[in-house]
């Protein structure tokens, strides 16, 4: 049986960080790693999986980050219209959980990102 191949977006720096997992996913299933660039473009593939390689991920994003949450909120929207329609990916549900009850403050959605990041990358 042939498995389909299966996209894990990644994002911020550091996909060196990614390497072993990567090799692991690989190991269980055909996986293409695609690095989400500075622009954000997220559209040319349906995603299975997401991997935020650092905790401030996000400075890579938005240069206006630490006042205002519009730039990372639109790259996070369409990461979740390019995830996969099969896809039941945990980070999927903390991105969807965050747009559907963004925080009041700037200080707590920053908290919210960060918290994205899992360094041995466990959800993905």
């Amino acid at each position: 049986m042939v498995k389909p191949l299966r996209n894990i977006a990644l994002l911020g720096e550091g996909a060196t960080n990614f390497n072993e997992r990567y090799a692991q996913l690989e190991r269980e299933n055909p996986t293409e790693a695609v690095i989400i660039d500075q622009d954000g473009i997220v559209n040319a593939y349906a995603y299975d999986g997401f991997a935020f390689l650092n905790e401030s991920w996000y400075k890579k994003y938005s240069k206006n980050w630490e006042h205002d949450s519009s730039e990372i909120d639109r790259l996070l929207v369409n990461l979740v219209k390019s995830a996969s329609s099969h896809n039941a990916s945990p980070n999927l549900t903390k991105i969807k959980d965050y747009l559907a009850s963004p925080p009041d403050t700037i200080q707590e959605t920053i908290k919210i990102w960060e918290g994205f990041y899992d360094p041995h990358f466990k959800d993905i």
